[in-house]
């Protein structure tokens, strides 16, 4: 496969702060790559290294040309933010016009790049509309055109989900999926860490600066929790001292809602779920569900949330 993007060694400092620790990694073209990590990770400046927003001490290279601080990168490089960055009184085919302009397309390359963005991300139909007037799904969609419209060999993804609602969400992760296959290289930053699982090629773990991992899904997770099962348990209304205690001997943890408690076990599935349930001291009426899967980078968060290492 070819190389698109590699950085050795890099380092970013804000003054004694090091936001990102001896970095190396290779991204490889039509490869898929989710960045994923607890706030503080260093996601940022590792995006602002790339686009040469920060001073960064190492190597960034793209293709064949090694970046330094001056360098034209948006030649390169293609951006779609986490904020929509369009104006908003003009229509999506103007904007693209503008933006066109501003990364150097001729007159000549402007219309059929701009026709074959819009084509790529299934707005051809609104690009007459003024931007005001498009959903959020849909501004996004015409911020991703402004990204590719000069065919870059790297393009990030800056949690562009971000205050969209589900259909939007997915329509933005498929369109990423679809780049990656015309072999740009896609890197995602996100906190959908389900729709990253199922998505990407391969997960960047981020976490103070370092990183913890760099593979596909399965193998972080073999590497992480071979053999183990996750156990949650939904409660009807959040539970009294009396039922916590019970669940001590079982390691349960507080899940996102107060109702619904996880646990690890490399126990069998039906012995483990037995002697909670016994457990529970005929208290079962409480319980609403109880459901065993294979742990997924949800749990794998939160164990780097709690101890900023995986495995």
């Amino acid at each position: 496969m070819t190389s698109a993007l590699r950085v050795s060694d890099l380092s970013v400092h804000y003054g004694k702060h090091h936001a990102l620790k001896n970095i190396d990694l290779e991204i490889n073209s039509g490869e898929l790559i989710g960045i994923i990590g607890p706030n503080g990770a260093g996601k940022t400046s590792f995006i602002k290294a790339l686009c040469g927003r920060v001073d960064y001490d190492g190597l960034v290279q793209i293709g064949d040309t090694r970046l330094k601080r001056g360098n034209n990168r948006q030649k390169l490089l293609g951006l779609v933010p986490q904020d929509i960055g369009l104006y908003t009184h003009m229509t999506a085919r103007e904007n693209l016009t503008a933006f066109a302009k501003i990364m150097g397309l001729s007159r000549t390359e402007r219309k059929d790049a701009i026709e074959a963005a819009l084509d790529a991300v299934g707005m051809t139909a609104k690009a007459n509309d003024v931007i005001s007037a498009l959903s959020g799904g849909m501004k996004r969609r015409i911020n991703v055109a402004a990204a590719i419209m000069h065919k870059p060999k790297v393009i990030i993804f800056d949690e562009p989900t971000a205050g969209v609602d589900v259909p939007a969400r997915d329509t933005l992760h498929r369109l990423a999926r679809k780049l990656a296959e015309t072999g740009i290289a896609v890197l995602l930053v996100t906190h959908e860490l389900e729709q990253a699982e199922a998505l990407c090629d391969k997960i960047l773990i981020l976490c103070d600066g370092a990183k913890l991992d760099f593979d596909t899904p399965p193998r972080i997770l073999t590497r992480n929790f071979a053999g183990m099962r996750e156990v949650m348990v939904r409660y009807a209304c959040p539970p009294q001292d009396e039922i916590i205690q019970s669940m001590k001997p079982f390691e349960f943890r507080q899940g996102e809602l107060p109702t619904i408690w996880t646990a690890m076990t490399q126990a069998s599935e039906v012995s483990f779920v037995s002697a909670f349930m016994t457990a529970l001291k005929n208290r079962n009426d409480l319980v609403r569900e109880v459901s065993v899967r294979r742990p997924g980078l949800t749990s794998l968060m939160h164990r780097i949330e709690q101890t900023g290492s995986c495995q």
